[in-house]
């Protein structure tokens, strides 16, 4: 608990400015964006420049991806069952919200040093999100010109480029010596990577708003959604991860971790504008699992070795 209490408070700092309506709506879309642009390209790049590449851990790398795809097989499946109409329900039971929160959270758990561990992690459901969700969102807005406009977009975004630098530079770093310059650029990058957190926990955290209108529904999509991410994750880290890989315990952290994350946040960007029912449940979902979320995961680091 105590490691992680002091981005527990910068979120309650972020709500608590939120009540008295601290910051404008743009001030927190930019802070959004030196976010996403910035600081969290250079946490990526650092987490993905120390990732340990090994053969066999690409099994876990496409495990993921199947993982988050079942997760929205599943999720068409159990939407009726559920009484669920949105067509939304499904498409938030695949994916992880790790840039906006899973870093954030593993890092104050677990410490810097196993940056490229949670990276690794990562790496299978970055790709299921803008391989895969990104274009069924995009399907589901009716929108059929995009696909080549999703390429550009996958191309040209921040997160991926820092993503596949990170990747290049660790296949590389074995070879290369590094010198003052290296050594000051790789000081750059970890200044500017230390503001994802603080400034990810207040925005979060600024941002988190539950209407009681749709409650009902959006407890149970979170329900769902966590009890198939729990029942995945537990196969994956006994069968996969602990004994047909033999992985550092640390990975089964991090997957912990990063399956009980909410969501992830681009949904809500994808979706129609002016689908407004659609708009409010998935809002209402995704801030009332960020908060479970954020109390599942204290929760089980604690009890979960």
């Amino acid at each position: 608990m105590l490691p992680v209490f002091p981005v527990l408070l910068l979120f309650i700092v972020g709500y608590s400015l939120q009540k008295i309506s601290f910051f404008s709506p743009r001030s927190i879309g930019d802070m959004k964006k030196l976010v996403s642009n910035l600081a969290l390209p250079a946490l990526l790049f650092q987490a993905f420049s120390a990732i340990e590449v090994e053969a066999s851990y690409l099994v876990l790398v496409m495990l993921v991806f199947a993982s988050c795809a079942l997760m929205v097989v599943l999720g068409k499946l159990l939407a009726r069952p559920s009484r669920i109409e949105s067509p939304y329900f499904a498409l938030m039971m695949g994916g992880f919200e790790m840039g906006m929160l899973g870093y954030a959270l593993f890092l104050a758990l677990y410490g810097q040093q196993h940056l490229g561990k949670i990276a690794l992690v990562d790496l299978g459901q970055v790709l299921f999100v803008f391989f895969v969700l990104m274009a069924l969102l995009i399907k589901e807005r009716g929108d059929i010109s995009s696909p080549k406009a999703l390429l550009k977009q996958f191309a040209s975004s921040p997160v991926i480029i820092s993503i596949f630098s990170g990747l290049v530079v660790s296949f590389i770093k074995p070879h290369v010596e590094s010198g003052p310059f290296l050594n000051s650029l790789g000081e750059f990058v970890d200044m500017l990577s230390r503001l994802t957190v603080p400034l990810i926990a207040i925005t979060i955290g600024y941002g988190i708003s539950i209407q009681k209108e749709g409650l009902v529904a959006s407890l149970k999509t979170i329900l769902v959604r966590k009890v198939l991410s729990l029942v995945l994750v537990l196969l994956l880290n006994t069968f996969i991860v602990d004994k047909l890989l033999g992985m550092d315990a640390m990975y089964r952290y991090a997957m912990m971790v990063m399956f009980l994350t909410p969501p992830p946040f681009v949904i809500s960007i994808f979706m129609r504008q002016d689908d407004k029912p659609n708009m409010d449940y998935v809002a209402n979902t995704l801030s009332l699992d960020t908060v479970v979320s954020i109390l599942l995961i204290i929760t089980m680091a604690a009890v979960y070795v």
